[in-house]
């Protein structure tokens, strides 16, 4: 049973990792700071969960770059390239393509765990986020296939003007789809429409959520557009693996100021759906 810790206001702004203390954040730059501090106090367990589906990616940019870029001038080829023939790889690349595949998914599941009891002051160890991870895995693998599957159809409608908006409402209103998974115990593909059902009620309020999401996104990309060669392809994944805990954080405040700004949920209720993982006590 979670138990609300909260007795003033005044007091829960103090407490860095509170739950209360995030209700308060509306600002873009507030929602960042709280990231930020959230990520300085619990980098080393974030880093260390986020490890496992790095090393696929850090392989293959360090030894089979080119084996990848030929794969994917094979399925997106440039109007200059042509390629025919399937490319002959070795299988070390699918083998390490496939385990991203499954591993990035499930890195993220175990995240979404280990935030959502960091932020109520109830740690848990990489072992047991994983853990907790692997019990919802069908539901997790089958909302990833469903949300990919309807991706490359929103994809294919942009050929028409009703695509683009639906392919971009679609990337930005699902982020939270691995809280419906373990916090509100969502089936396949429910979950992904509960995150757009969720988000949606105010369309303001996740624009403030994902600046600082596409703030990342752009210190990636200039990185990699200045810092090239076998050096900064290494650095490139370094910045990546470093910055990448900060995208669970900021997807974990937004669901969480979602279900109590928004929805009105309770602490204690959203503590249970946390250490409960989305199940009542009768279940």
């Amino acid at each position: 049973m979670f138990i609300n810790p909260y007795i003033e206001p005044e007091q829960n702004i103090k407490k860095d990792g509170y739950l209360g203390s995030f209700i308060r954040y509306n600002s873009i730059g507030s929602i960042s700071v709280k990231a930020l501090q959230i990520y300085k106090n619990k980098f080393p367990q974030l880093l260390f969960i986020s490890l496992i589906s790095f090393i696929p990616g850090l392989l293959l940019s360090m030894f089979y770059l080119k084996e990848v870029d030929t794969l994917i001038q094979y399925f997106l080829p440039s109007s200059d390239v042509a390629t025919v023939n399937f490319p002959n790889v070795p299988f070390n690349v699918y083998f390490l393509l496939i385990l991203q595949m499954f591993l990035d998914p499930l890195a993220l599941a175990a995240m979404t765990i280990a935030l959502g009891r960091i932020i109520i002051l109830h740690d848990t160890n990489i072992l047991s986020a994983y853990y907790f991870a692997l019990t919802r895995g069908y539901s997790l693998i089958l909302n990833v296939v469903i949300f990919y599957l309807i991706l490359l159809f929103f994809g294919f409608l942009t050929l028409f003007i009703i695509g683009a908006p639906l392919l971009i409402i679609w990337i930005i209103a699902t982020v939270i789809y691995p809280h419906a998974i373990y916090f509100e115990n969502s089936g396949p593909g429910a979950a992904l429409f509960r995150s757009i059902k969720l988000l949606s009620r105010s369309w303001f309020d996740l624009f403030k959520f994902w600046v600082p999401l596409i703030g990342i996104t752009a210190i990636q990309f200039i990185s990699s557009s200045y810092i090239t060669g076998s050096i900064g392809i290494i650095f490139n994944e370094l910045l990546t693996f470093v910055l990448q805990p900060l995208v669970p954080i900021i997807t974990a405040l937004a669901y969480i100021h979602y279900r109590i700004n928004i929805e009105d949920l309770s602490y204690i209720d959203y503590g249970n759906s946390v250490l409960n993982l989305g199940l009542t006590i009768e279940e």
